[in-house]
């Protein structure tokens, strides 16, 4: 081999090395091909923003009340009827 495609030969096998190293990281990162579970949600269920800190302000379902409050599924609390 030439003293010329030293440097040649090098660079490939830098960038060689460096695209096997890059597909073993995606290879190891990739999802599984399994889908979600889907529930249907209940009738007449919204889901809100609960203002609780035991519901870490997280949208949670909550159920219709008699009165037009909502309810959280969660901790119980009530939310106004005028959404």
């Amino acid at each position: 081999m030439s003293a010329d495609l030293a440097p040649y030969v090098g660079a490939a096998t830098v960038i060689g090395a460096a695209a096997v190293t890059w597909a073993a990281r995606l290879a190891s990162t990739a999802r599984t091909t399994e889908a979600a579970v889907f529930t249907e949600p209940e009738p007449g269920v919204r889901y809100l923003r609960c203002d609780t800190p035991r519901c870490a302000h997280m949208t949670r379902p909550h159920r219709p009340q008699a009165d037009g409050t909502w309810v959280c599924s969660n901790c119980g609390d009530e939310k106004g009827g005028s959404l």
